[in-house]
């Protein structure tokens, strides 16, 4: 009785090492590895699942997540409302995306592009700049990410209100929460920087009426998920010169097709889902932990609410 590993698109070969090294005694198969019969399988990490897959495992105890994202995992129609779904913790992961976020944000906040810009053309040409206290962060979402990406920015002095589905006492920064008080934190986000869970109610948040109601000039980091976005809104939004730019992690589709967008307009960064990514003998380890959690009937620290989808 043992894990099988279904982590496509991601391979599956470092998580299967880093559980057989965490753990020899525990039998792990990946896809190209079969396991001896479907009753073999206890626990399932993967970061996506075809149809019918959770059906096909009779003596299933556990599904784990290779990331700290389980809208994928959720999304399997055959998945039973009491398997455990868990998610994974790594801290550096959240220090992880606080950087990311941190290096874009100066990034924008210093006009460092339009500097880049005049190197180019050999210009020493110097320009007003913004005190930080001019600066008003929004932070979509006041979970374990969020908060990591607040902690970081505030020591640099920016103004920073959080957003999420209820009220939280933060460590840092102004909570805001419903769906009353989330045009306040549109309209004074000069950044605004997404890291919510992908949910129904969080699919296509970031469309053309709520982005116009960011200030004139703002920009966006998108650390979420690329299907908080609208990209066509945005790609509007910065024709229109409403948004001054936006850096991309995320994307509806992952990579982007070639010909998209994306790839080619001057206001937008995009990179490779490379912000924050949990390490593998982290995602063992939990694994691991929920097996045995699951086998014990014990509760399970890093479960998920289906019904909520984080």
């Amino acid at each position: 009785m043992g894990i099988l590993v279904l982590s496509a698109p991601l391979p599956s070969a470092p998580f299967v090492a880093a559980l057989r090294a965490a753990a020899p005694d525990v039998p792990v198969w990946s896809e190209r590895e079969r396991p001896p019969s479907d009753e073999a399988v206890e626990a399932i990490l993967a970061w996506r699942l075809k149809p019918g897959t959770v059906s096909r495992y009779p003596k299933l105890r556990v599904l784990c997540s290779t990331g700290a994202g389980v809208d994928k995992l959720l999304a399997a129609s055959d998945l039973p409302p009491d398997l455990p779904v868990t998610r994974v913790v790594d801290p550096l992961q959240a220090q992880s995306v606080a950087q990311y976020v941190v290096a874009y944000t100066l990034r924008f906040a210093r006009d460092l592009p339009g500097y880049e810009a005049q190197q180019v053309r050999a210009e020493w040409r110097r320009h007003p700049g913004r005190p930080a206290s001019r600066c008003r962060i929004g932070i979509l979402g006041q979970g374990h990410v969020a908060q990591a990406v607040a902690q970081a920015l505030t020591p640099l002095g920016y103004p920073l209100a959080m957003w999420g589905r209820r009220r939280r006492s933060l460590p840092v920064g102004r909570s805001l929460a419903g769906d009353a008080e989330l045009p306040l934190l549109l309209a004074q986000s000069d950044v605004l920087i997404c890291t919510l869970p992908l949910t129904p109610a969080t699919r296509g948040l970031l469309d053309r009426a709520r982005m116009s109601q960011l200030p004139r000039g703002s920009y966006l980091i998108n650390v979420g998920r690329g299907e908080h976005l609208v990209e066509g809104d945005l790609r509007a939004l910065l024709d229109e010169d409403h948004l001054a730019g936006a850096a991309l992690d995320v994307f509806e589709r992952e990579p982007p097709p070639p010909d998209a967008w994306i790839w080619r307009h001057a206001r937008v960064t995009a990179t490779p889902h490379i912000a924050g990514e949990a390490r593998d003998e982290i995602v063992a380890a939990q694994c691991l932990d929920a097996l045995r959690r699951a086998r014990a009937g014990a509760k399970q620290p890093f479960a998920v609410d289906q019904a909520a989808g984080y």
